[in-house]
């Protein structure tokens, strides 16, 4: 089972590989200039694209297109109104056909944040019976499958039952129009851009910058031949590299230095490792690197990001939040309770 260092890779990634597209999209169009022989000014300053808008909205008319998935299910609270963009990063199961991992990187230009959200994957989703019932129809084993109400299996259970709304946000993706309209019904969050990733370029991406200085908490040892996980760190402030920041990112549970048995949450040695990566690497100076960060993440992702515009929005951004140092912060989705159906445990969330 993939664990939380989805969250560290691909939040890393979004940065790097737009201040990479940052760096190729301005290089090409000045190529481009030049083989033409119209090389103005104003040409080279920047490409042909629509400009960055102050905040990316979702097209007014697409709620009204949505049929209600859920019984109106809503979370208690607006999470990201101020928000600029919102990048939904999940990683699969690769034993399974469900998402493992569901953060969403929340980009607010206004007030200079990057919030991540990270969605628990036992959510609760209170489906219509028009939802149920066309899945007891079109995928009968999937109806009765264990679990399959929960917030990781809503991109099966949108693939399994075709789910294409009047107007696609993701055209051909039944399973992530799926996910990303449960996201905006439950929880008000307009998600612009998705992006998949592997896990295989996690430990190649944190070698390739050389390792990354932490301060380790606690002592954390743990092994799973089956995973081929052997995690051993003593506390203390040294240098990771990406076998052992692998560990870190996956520890849950440890001594403090005082002899203290203590439980954390993956996700708080997550956004440790993450601020720090951040900190120490993703940096403008590290754009004479881009050719191989961008092999690295090239091979590891899936991404609705495609055109040259889009690119060139999260590049702007990317690069405005490198300038101005952007703040990291993570919101912590509250659940007030759990309920069982067929054996299966589920997170209730907090609703209004």
């Amino acid at each position: 089972m993939t664990k939380k260092l989805f969250l560290v890779f691909t939040t890393v990634m979004v940065f790097i590989t737009s201040v990479i597209c940052y760096s190729m999209v301005n290089a090409a169009i000045v190529r481009k200039q030049k083989n033409n022989k119209k090389i103005t000014a104003d040409m080279t300053s920047k490409p042909s694209v629509t400009p960055l808008p102050t905040q990316i909205v979702e097209d007014e008319n697409l709620q009204a297109h949505r049929t209600a998935i859920t019984n109106d299910q809503k979370y208690y609270t607006d999470l990201s109104p101020e928000s600029t963009a919102n990048i939904l990063l999940v990683g699969l199961d690769p034993t399974y056909s469900n998402f493992d991992t569901m953060v969403i990187v929340s980009l607010n230009d206004k007030d200079g944040l990057i919030n991540l959200i990270d969605l628990p994957r036992d959510i609760y989703i209170d489906y219509t019976d028009e939802i149920l019932q066309t899945v007891k129809e079109k995928a009968y084993e999937f109806y009765k499958e264990k679990g399959n109400r929960k917030l990781n299996a809503a991109a099966s259970l949108g693939r399994k039952i075709k789910y294409k709304p009047e107007k696609e946000r993701f055209p051909g993706k039944s399973d992530m129009n799926f996910l990303t309209d449960i996201i905006n019904e439950v929880f008000g969050i307009n998600i612009d851009d998705y992006i998949m990733v592997k896990t295989d370029g996690f430990r190649e991406l944190v070698d390739y910058f050389g390792g990354v200085v932490i301060d380790v908490p606690y002592y954390m040892h743990y092994e799973d031949p089956v995973q081929n996980l052997y995690i051993h760190l003593e506390p203390g402030i040294q240098r990771l590299d990406g076998t052992k920041a692998e560990g870190f990112v996956r520890f849950r549970q440890g001594y403090t230095r005082d002899g203290r048995f203590v439980q954390y949450t993956r996700s708080e040695n997550t956004i440790a490792f993450l601020k720090a990566f951040y900190e120490q690497h993703v940096t403008l100076k590290n754009l004479s690197k881009t050719g191989k960060v961008y092999e690295i993440v090239k091979k590891n992702t899936e991404t609705s990001v495609n055109s040259l515009g889009e690119i060139y929005k999260y590049a702007l951004l990317a690069k405005k939040a490198l300038d101005n140092k952007y703040s990291i912060e993570s919101i912590e989705i509250i659940c007030e309770g759990t309920k069982i159906i067929d054996g299966a445990h589920y997170e209730l969330i907090k609703t209004k």
